[in-house]
């Protein structure tokens, strides 16, 4: 049985990694998402958010990190490698429904799984 937990070793958390992660991983873009992500270090696949004011006032953006990381804490056991991951939110992705959050995310994360870069 797979444990769905989300702990602190899951998270990219430092400043380094995200600049590390920035300069060196691949990026692939869909029309909320833009994911930049490389070859995990640590063993495990780790995920790191960023929102900015311009997807909504701070509800909204709580929101949608709210839900990325549910989808990520779901879905992590279904990558065969460890990836260091970034979902950086465009300023449309604020207008997301519930509905439409799964099928944007399956969309970005199935790109990655693939090794398709944008």
């Amino acid at each position: 049985m797979n444990n769905f937990n989300f702990p602190k070793t899951d998270r990219i958390l430092k400043r380094s990694y995200f600049l590390q992660l920035s300069k060196n991983g691949k990026r692939v873009k869909n029309k909320y998402f833009t994911v930049v992500y490389s070859q995990g270090l640590f063993g495990t696949t780790r995920l790191g958010l960023t929102v900015s004011k311009k997807a909504g006032n701070s509800v909204r953006r709580n929101k949608i990190k709210r839900h990325i990381r549910e989808y990520f804490r779901m879905n992590k056991y279904n990558f065969k490698r460890n990836w260091d991951i970034n979902i950086i939110a465009k300023p449309e992705a604020g207008s997301l429904t519930s509905e439409l959050f799964i099928p944007s995310l399956q969309d970005v994360f199935k790109k990655i799984e693939e090794g398709i870069d944008n």
